[in-house]
């Protein structure tokens, strides 16, 4: 006579195998461009320019130019995460067996992951909405902040946008550095953002032109594009645009209230809800100093 086993479930030991946290980019963006704290609703750019008229050396003064004091105006939005966890029903999974003996439990038992996940997918949705982000017409967390594609929509150097290909990638991209303004030609820190698709599709194409050296993720999906003084910096907030922006970074500015309130949050045991809660909160908003100083290819 044989065991039978038909009405049981098979086992899978899940215990053994540890949570995995998502594999997400974090923002690179916000590490290159100017951060300005401090900002509870709005703050300006100051902006000097200057219209220089030279003379010929002679006796006498005679004023002429001018000096122009402008401003253009961060606007921050207000952001928060707010989540709560019933402990009991872990109780009846594999996260039971991290979990304190008793019914008073006050603890997520995978607390360090929690917080890891969460700090992670915040660093995503700061990354996205610096570029994608739109109050109009965004969708979902999208719409809780416009970003610097909403903003460059109008005066900047437009360079028409096709599909990227690796046959086109080279080709368009010299394009977009061929448009760069004379006044920031030479600059020392002028960066051209693109997704990372667009940015691998364009490392394969130098690859297939035999310039092997060139791998395509020299530091951390970073290069300076062969012949140029331009870095391409791959941001995971223009990935499946096919935008590119290039300027120079520290004419790109990100307004926020403090440096670190995108990095802190709360985690808490509730007694009057008899939950586990988790709230986050920061300010963001963009801007551009000199949008005419940005080539824009949209």
């Amino acid at each position: 006579m044989r065991l039978n086993l038909t009405g049981l479930t098979a086992y899978v030991d899940q215990e053994k195998m540890a949570l995995i946290r998502k594999s997400i980019l974090g923002g690179k963006t916000v590490d290159i461009i100017n951060v300005q704290p401090e900002i509870k609703n709005a703050a300006a750019i100051n902006i000097i320019g200057s219209t220089l008229t030279a003379q010929a050396g002679a006796c006498g003064f005679n004023a002429q130019g001018s000096t122009a004091l402008t401003q253009r105006n961060i606007v921050v939005d207000d952001i928060k995460v707010n989540e709560s966890i019933c402990l009991n029903d872990l109780e009846a999974y594999y996260t039971s067996k991290s979990m304190k003996p008793g019914s008073y439990n006050e603890q997520i038992p995978f607390e360090g992951l929690f917080a890891e996940e969460k700090s992670a997918e915040i660093q995503k949705l700061i990354e996205d909405l610096v570029w994608k982000g739109d109050k109009a017409t965004g969708v979902g967390n999208l719409l809780l902040s416009d970003g610097f594609i909403k903003l460059l929509a109008t005066g900047t150097v437009g360079v028409t946008k096709v599909a990227i290909t690796t046959a086109n990638a080279i080709a368009q991209i010299d394009a977009v550095i061929a448009a760069t303004p004379t006044d920031i030609i030479d600059a020392d820190n002028l960066v051209l953002f693109l997704g990372y698709d667009t940015y691998r599709t364009a490392a394969t194409a130098l690859r297939n032109s035999n310039l092997f050296h060139y791998t395509g993720a020299e530091e951390n999906f970073e290069m300076v594009w062969p012949g140029t003084n331009v870095k391409l910096v791959a941001t995971r907030g223009l990935n499946g645009s096919g935008n590119m922006y290039l300027s120079t970074a520290d004419n790109f500015y990100m307004g926020t209230d403090l440096l670190s309130d995108s990095e802190d949050f709360s985690i808490w045991y509730s007694k009057d809800n008899d939950e586990v809660r988790f709230s986050a909160k920061w300010k963001q908003g963009v801007q551009v100093a000199f949008p005419s100083l940005v080539v824009a290819y949209k």
